[in-house]
């Protein structure tokens, strides 16, 4: 089965786990207004599977090591084309040394 590409807006990352979770068993997830979903209505917010890898960038630019604006991340059943991340997640990145930008 092909996966799909939809768009995640006013996106953000999370982890998976508790305070008492291992490193080693958390997991990055997704959250955001999806667009084009199969399973879901345009602007419904949802939080994704895991992040299993972020290939490529939408842009021509080179890959970095953080999740940014404009990167199509893979999950498990999905990839999603990141676009306008959330005003208070950018503001927590940059607060943190944290890139979002392209």
């Amino acid at each position: 089965m092909k996966k799909p590409i939809v768009t995640l807006k006013n996106w953000y990352v999370t982890s998976t786990g508790d305070p008492y979770t291992p490193p080693e068993f958390l997991s990055l997830v997704l959250n955001g207004d999806a667009y084009g979903h199969p399973r879901f209505p345009d602007g419904h917010t949802i939080t994704t599977t895991s992040v299993v890898g972020f290939p490529f960038l939408a842009t021509a630019l080179p890959l970095k090591k953080s999740i940014r604006d404009g990167m199509i991340i893979e999950t498990l059943n999905t990839f999603y084309k990141l676009s306008g991340v959330c005003p208070k997640y950018e503001k927590w990145c940059d607060a943190n040394s944290y890139s979002v930008r392209v």
